[in-house]
């Protein structure tokens, strides 16, 4: 399954599967569930779900090699603070993994974006790492706040948090990283 062609191929025939589907036929055919269940927003919600499996499950490595080896986060150390930080490290090892992984998916599979040409590519790349950043920083204040402020579970805070993160994403996506031009 390495040759990207196929997959897309693959991915085709899996959207005629669904398209033929009496309850989804159904439901895009009405006005208001027509704009939720569509093409772009399923393949979203599917690639979301993926990036926020990736998201959680590097957070939890990353917590847990830290836990075992004592790291208690660099704010721990620049702080010097008696708090273990750690998991705020965790969600930055977290970031990285899943916006990778998000651009790619993104970009080829939800949006449909299949230029490579060099200046559409960075366009994209500079406008979706940003995008990300943004919600980085909204989702390390929100487990900040969770955690540290509320006692919360990591964990628990990590998804909670996901789902307001993955909805961001999916507006800054749409409407400034992957926007289709009237031409197109």
């Amino acid at each position: 399954m390495g040759d990207p062609e196929k997959r897309l191929w693959l991915l085709e025939k899996f959207w005629t599967f669904v398209e033929k589907i009496p309850l989804y036929k159904k439901l895009s055919e009405h006005m208001l569930f027509g704009k939720i269940f569509n093409r772009e927003v399923l393949s979203y919600l599917f690639f979301g779900a993926m990036t926020t499996v990736v998201s959680l499950v590097s957070f939890y490595i990353a917590d847990k090699l830290f836990s075992t080896v004592g790291w208690l986060g660099i704010f721990h150390y620049i702080s010097g603070s008696e708090k273990d930080f750690a998991y705020l490290d965790a969600n930055v090892i977290s970031f990285i993994c899943a916006v990778a992984f998000a651009f790619i998916t993104n970009k080829l599979f939800v949006f449909d974006s299949k230029s490579f040409e060099k200046k559409t590519l960075a366009k994209e790349l500079f406008s979706f790492v940003g995008a990300r950043i943004a919600t980085f920083a909204i989702d390390s204040l929100l487990m900040f706040l969770l955690v540290t402020v509320m006692s919360v579970n990591e964990m628990v805070s990590k998804v909670l948090v996901q789902i307001i993160v993955v909805i961001l994403n999916y507006v800054f996506s749409k409407l400034f990283v992957f926007r289709k031009n009237k031409g197109d």
